[in-house]
């Protein structure tokens, strides 16, 4: 087997995508090559920086709590409905009756009419109470199924950069720029239209400022493949398109305004030549 068949399983490798054969071999191998050793330790660091694709989705605190508490508020009110019972039949009768001298006591009507306005009011309250509860409820209901969405899109960028650093025919070129170390790893993904940026010791860009990738066509200007910017540690990954009809000669990162900028307006740095 051929150096150049065993770099072609190095990305596999460092991914543990290797079956149990191939993954032996390729242990055996790693003993006695120094280049794919290399080539495994440097794909590990970009493995790493596969967390930073996209950010964490985290459940919000609370949220199987408020769930349930917003199930439970809502509930039917006939149970809270119940007949009046002998004994208060009997009492409301003896009050209807007639009092002294013939006269008909209007206590009956009074309290109806109480009652009514009482049993309104109660009926409002609760109807209220359990249409903001089923509000709460549906609230809750949409937040969890952004979050889910949220969550597959961030699982499908992630399989997107996997099966570009994975490729059989992907290029791979690592640069180290100017200033304090920073370093990058480019993978060039010509068949698919796609180049995967690893940076890191790359402070953050200043407020109003980001990153921006070019490629450049022998040639012909600068062509923007997109912008980025790092985290606090100075890591990130980007996978960016290139444009139809562009041929990569050069990759190059440059200091720009917030948005991008049509042409470079500074100096570029973390260039690599394919």
């Amino acid at each position: 087997m051929s150096e150049h068949v065993w770099l072609e399983q190095a990305a596999p490798y460092a991914l543990g995508a290797l079956d149990e054969a191939d993954r032996a071999a390729f242990d055996a191998h790693l003993s006695t090559c120094d280049r794919c050793a290399r080539e495994v330790s440097e794909l590990r660091q970009v493995a790493g920086l596969l967390a930073l694709a996209s950010p964490a989705v985290v459940q919000p605190p609370g949220l199987r709590d408020r769930i349930m508490a917003d199930a439970r508020a809502v509930r039917p009110m006939a149970s809270h409905v119940s007949a009046p019972s002998q004994s208060e039949a009997r009492s409301t009768s003896a009050r209807s009756a007639p009092g002294p001298g013939g006269r008909v006591r209007f206590v009956v009507p009074w309290l109806a009419a109480a009652a009514a306005v009482v049993f309104a009011a109660v009926l409002g309250q609760r109807l209220g109470g359990e249409r903001n509860a089923r509000l709460a409820a549906e609230r809750t209901l949409a937040g969890v199924r952004a979050s889910l969405d949220s969550t597959g899109s961030a699982l499908a960028t992630r399989d997107s950069l996997i099966a570009t650093l994975v490729a059989p025919d992907v290029q791979a070129v690592s640069v180290t720029g100017t200033g304090p170390s920073p370093s990058a790893r480019y993978f060039l993904d010509r068949r698919r239209g796609r180049i995967v940026l690893a940076a890191s010791s790359l402070p953050p860009a200043a407020p109003g400022r980001t990153y921006q990738v070019w490629g450049i066509e022998t040639g012909k200007p600068p062509v923007s493949l997109g912008t980025f910017d790092t985290d606090a540690s100075g890591r990130a990954i980007a996978s960016l398109r290139i444009p139809a009809g562009l041929t990569i000669a050069v990759t190059a990162v440059t200091d720009e305004p917030s948005g991008g900028s049509p042409q470079p307006t500074t100096t570029p740095f973390l260039a690599a030549t394919w």
